[in-house]
């Protein structure tokens, strides 16, 4: 209060017309020093310094702030610090617009960026157009795009303005299998907004790429004329298609196919860090590639084999992570982009680890300190809304080699001797089915199952509901397979077997595991020149991925150099529990 040499004054937020500083409540008052203010805000440093009636003020009345977003700027003046919430968010943006604070303003951006969900994604959209911010509106965009269907379906699309809603429709990047679902939605936003002028129907139909329908969809456009609203809409667009080039007929001449269509889950193997990440469909063969997200990971100088430099996990969302052995860096693939976007450092760097997601969380745990080799009982978890890592409760044993599963909002660790269950709402492991087995290759969930490759050809089913273990039946052996996987791929159950067929190629042969006959079958065979021990699988669009020039599925094509393993860095011996510790970064 000593320091203090102004008091700044917000209208009361009930009725701020009837308050001014000769008289009234002004609401909430903050003593506070010009020098610090006008130190951090350019809008106070010219109040202050301008020559203005506010310069030589005691009290100063900011309109159009409420006093909650004033308290956090100021105390930002102060600290340095902001705290934002997903209920004040919005207004404080709007603040620190207008009280010209660009940190606050980009902290605010960057939080509604990370909390993007079916529910407010048109909301932000609208938010960040009336705020004139591009990034937070294009992030908006992206994020309605790739989930359209969904968008759609909650008819939140229709309360968005004609510019808004041709913005959207424009681009190419929609998430949609056929262009029924984008004229849908156009003509979902014409009934919802009626009375509509003609010319604001007929921009919205514009947006449709009608030259993308075919003599199959004709069914589907007769049935618009057939109905009330639409039907001088849709006539009167058809009509005008020769005058204005805007209607099927006169459309563009090869008309760009929204890049939903060519959308597939598909297999990525991850090898050597500098490596293009191969992308496999097994069944149609189809091949490509993903961009890897460093250039220069291989040429950190760490004990173990580059090989195992990379960790992946894929979300129900189709999110991919990525994370590094060589480093502390982490990852999110953006597919539309084909490129890969770095994330909050991780606190701690280790090898051998394990990675898994569950609720909103990505988790890595286990492995060896890669400098001191010493064995990790720390469990870092990523929170994908805050971007920001924490510390949750650790192992009670520092396990080897180890593989890491989610199921029933559970994450499961499990290695050769034991299999250990996390509780987050709990905060807490708990022993459950060990697998005591001499060996566990692979694990992944399929069918409310854990599936466990084991010594060859031993493959185990655990269920958590019934707490037991079953056999199913026994793999294809293969004496010089290097690397057994089992992923859960389009809800099915494959098995993917390595083997050097010589020096500079490697093979892998893809089984489908039949349920009803509890058997395995033969459905590709793809050879590559590296490949490591990470495979995961997720959708994708291959319209933005690379051409697969280097992989084949002909046994004599060429390939590169050979791929360099070390898988037996790392025992099974337990040892004392450790206490828990925590890590957090709430600056912005």
């Amino acid at each position: 209060q000593l320091l203090g040499d102004v008091t700044i004054g917000v209208e009361c937020e009930e009725d701020p017309l009837e308050h001014n500083l000769a008289g009234g409540d002004l609401g909430q008052l903050f003593l506070c020093s010009r020098n610090v203010l006008a130190a951090a805000s350019p809008y106070f440093k010219s109040m202050f310094t301008g020559g203005l009636n506010e310069s030589m003020q005691e009290r100063v009345l900011i309109r159009g702030v409420d006093s909650e977003s004033m308290s956090v700027i100021i105390d930002y003046c102060y600290t340095g610090r902001v705290t934002i919430t997903e209920r004040n968010v919005q207004r404080l943006y709007a603040a620190a617009n207008m009280l010209q604070l660009e940190y606050i303003r980009k902290a605010c951006s960057s939080f509604m960026t990370r909390r993007l969900d079916l529910s407010n994604c048109v909301g932000v959209l609208k938010f960040a157009d009336t705020y004139d911010n591009p990034e937070l509106k294009e992030n908006a965009q992206a994020f309605i795009a790739r989930n359209f269907n969904q968008v759609c379906n909650a008819g939140e699309l229709c309360e968005l303005t004609l510019m808004q809603f041709k913005e959207l429709l424009s681009l190419d990047t929609l998430d949609v299998d056929c262009e029924k679902k984008v004229c849908s939605a156009a003509l979902q936003w014409i009934e919802a907004n009626a009375p509509l002028e003609k010319e604001d129907a007929l921009q919205a139909l514009k947006c449709v790429r009608w030259d993308l329908f075919s003599e199959k969809d004709k069914c589907y456009l007769e049935g618009l004329m057939a109905r009330p609203l639409i039907e001088k809409f849709v006539e009167s667009f058809f009509n005008r298609s020769s005058e204005d080039g805007c209607g099927m007929s006169a459309a563009l001449d090869v008309p760009k196919h929204r890049i939903g269509v060519s959308a597939k889950e598909m297999i990525l193997f991850f090898g050597l860090p500098n490596d293009n990440i191969m992308c496999c469909d097994p069944y149609s063969e189809d091949l490509y590639f993903m961009a890897p997200p460093l250039e220069d990971l291989s040429s950190q100088d760490y004990k173990r084999s580059t090989m195992e430099s990379l960790i992946a996990c894929a979300t129900p969302e189709n999110n991919l992570y990525l994370a590094s052995h060589l480093s502390k860096q982490f990852w999110i693939y953006n597919a539309v982009l084909n490129s890969w976007q770095e994330l909050a450092e991780r606190p701690l760097g280790r090898i051998h680890s394990g990675m898994g997601y569950l609720n909103g969380h990505v988790y890595l745990l286990g492995g060896r300190n890669p400098v001191t080799d010493a064995r990790l009982k720390e469990v870092e978890c990523y929170s994908i809304q805050r971007n920001q890592w924490t510390f949750v409760a650790p192992l009670p044993h520092s396990l080897g080699k180890m593989q890491v599963v989610s199921l029933n909002d559970h994450l499961y660790v499990v290695n050769k001797r034991r299999m250990l269950c996390y509780d987050p709402k709990r905060n807490r492991w708990r022993h459950c089915g060990s697998l005591r087995r001499d060996k566990l290759h692979k694990a992944c969930v399929f069918q409310d199952q854990i599936i466990c490759v084991c010594d060859i050809p031993v493959v185990k089913a655990y269920s958590p509901t019934r707490g037991e273990w079953k056999r199913l039946g026994d793999i294809p052996i293969d004496s010089r397979a290097l690397n057994y996987q089992v992923i859960q791929h389009n809800n099915k159950l494959l098995l993917l077997t390595q083997t050097l067929l010589q020096h500079n190629k490697n093979r892998v042969l893809i089984h489908e595991y039949d349920p009803a006959r509890d058997s395995w079958k033969n459905i590709m065979a793809v050879y590559v020149s590296t490949l490591g021990p990470v495979c995961v699988s997720t959708r994708v669009y291959p319209a933005c991925l690379g051409s697969a020039h280097s992989f084949s599925t002909e046994e004599d094509d060429d390939s590169g150099s050979s791929a360099d393993w070390d898988l037996d860095g790392l025992t099974d011996a337990d040892s004392d529990s450790g206490s828990s510790s925590s890590f957090s970064d709430e600056n912005w």
